[in-house]
C-alpha cells in the first residue's frame, strides 16, 4: 500500500481536539511531502575529469575536459539511440548545450549510413553533428582536427 492509502486513516485518526489551525497544519504538511514524492529529479551524467583539465562555456556548461576513465556515452537522435565508448586519458568535447560532440574511442563501433557499415577503430575519433532533422551525422577520423 502507498504512502496515499494510509492518509485517508492518517487524517480520520486525527483527535477532533485538534484546533482547526493545527489541522490545517498537519494537511499543508502530508500534501507537501506528497508534492515532494511526486516530482521527478534533475537527470544527471557523469562525466569524470582529470583535474585541471575542465574548461566552460560563458553559460557554465562543459566545454571540454581529459576523461579519467573510460566512459561510454549514450546518445538519443531522430533515428535512434548510439553508444561512444570513450577513451580515458582523452579529451571530450561538447557544444554550448552540452550535447556531446567528439571524443577518442575505447572500443571499435561501427556506424551506420543508410545500408552501409563504416568500421571505426579504437583510437580513431568520432565526431557528432545534429542535423536540422534530429538525425545524427557520424564521422570517424584517425586524427583529430
Amino acid at each position: 500500500m502507498t504512502f496515499f492509502g494510509f492518509l485517508p486513516w492518517i487524517i480520520l485518526s486525527i483527535p477532533m481536539k485538534l484546533s482547526s489551525l493545527k489541522f490545517a497544519y498537519v494537511l499543508t504538511s502530508l500534501s507537501l511531502i506528497s508534492v515532494s514524492f511526486s516530482l521527478p529529479q534533475p537527470a544527471q551524467a557523469a562525466i569524470s575529469c582529470e583535474p585541471g583539465t575542465i574548461n566552460r562555456y560563458s553559460n557554465g556548461s562543459l566545454a571540454s575536459c581529459t576523461l579519467r576513465q573510460d566512459t561510454t556515452l549514450q546518445v538519443a537522435s531522430a533515428s535512434g539511440t548510439s553508444n561512444f565508448p570513450c577513451k580515458a586519458q582523452g579529451n571530450i568535447w561538447f557544444d554550448e548545450k552540452g550535447q556531446f560532440q567528439q571524443c577518442q574511442l575505447s572500443e571499435d563501433i561501427q556506424i551506420r549510413t543508410g545500408n552501409s557499415i563504416e568500421q571505426c577503430p579504437m583510437d580513431f575519433w568520432v565526431k557528432l553533428s545534429i542535423l536540422s532533422n534530429g538525425n545524427i551525422s557520424i564521422t570517424c577520423h584517425k586524427y583529430l582536427y
